[in-house]
């Protein structure tokens, strides 16, 4: 359930940092995934509070068997990567949705992501994204509150995207060398919240004025984990999950 409101501000408030984007395209049987996974805990280190990450968990590299004991697959995951060019090589990274140029267009390879986000972080933004979650209390029912403050004029489509993601699950992953039975998988993408390319900003318009605020608030269930091929798969531990919002061209 998705409701909007939008107002014009008078007073308009300061530009918030830009914060970059990373779709990291991972896999459990993917020796070299473990690289992907580092170099984006790093680069939150380096840049603390302005990387969003994600790890989505597409079929390629991702079938699951003993000692695995979930299946970190998803049909968002897949729905998510085929949008973006194909199920790619892994590790690989769309990042701030920028295209690459290469067979896979908005996948960059691992040896460009430090420089790739780098540039990005030196851009501006145009709009503040604030939050607001609380629950309704519904069983597992949530309400999002999301309000978009335009700091200077732009003209373009825009779509705002809601990720539910979870962190902290323990389980197997091939490494180079040594496979890993207790792997820590982190913000793996559970479910897209809103529709897959995202939900239309200000929509029929592509002006959005200095000063003005679209809210957009968003209900949701947490979706319940199912059984697939005798694995488990969706939400391991609901305290370890978190969103990742993000507004894109």
């Amino acid at each position: 359930d998705i409701k909007d409101s939008t107002y014009l501000l008078t007073s308009v408030p300061p530009t918030q940092s830009k914060r970059v984007l990373i779709e990291e395209a991972t896999g459990v049987h993917c020796a070299n995934c473990p690289a992907g996974t580092a170099l984006v805990g790093n680069l939150k280190v380096t840049h603390p509070d302005r990387i969003v990450a994600t790890a989505v968990f597409s079929p390629l590299l991702n079938y699951v068997q003993s000692p695995s004991k979930y299946d970190f697959n998803s049909n968002d995951a897949l729905s998510l990567v085929t949008m973006l060019g194909g199920d790619p090589a892994k590790p690989t990274a769309a990042i701030d949705r920028l295209e690459t140029g290469s067979a896979y267009p908005y996948f960059f390879d691992l040896t460009t992501w430090a420089g790739t986000v780098t540039t990005e972080l030196t851009k501006t933004t145009p709009v503040n994204l604030d939050l607001q979650i609380a629950p309704t209390g519904n069983t597992d029912q949530y309400r999002l509150k999301t309000v978009m403050t335009f700091t200077d004029t732009l003209t373009a489509d825009l779509n705002l995207s809601v990720y539910l993601l979870e962190d902290q699950v323990i389980d197997y992953q091939d490494s180079l060398g040594v496979p890993i039975l207790n792997y820590l998988h982190d913000h793996i993408l559970r479910t897209i919240l809103t529709p897959l390319p995202g939900s239309s900003v200000l929509s029929p318009t592509n002006s959005h004025e200095k000063g003005r605020v679209s809210e957009k608030t968003i209900t949701f269930t947490l979706p319940k984990a199912v059984m697939v091929n005798g694995f488990p798969q969706g939400i391991v531990d609901k305290t370890h999950l978190k969103l990742a919002v993000f507004i894109h061209k």
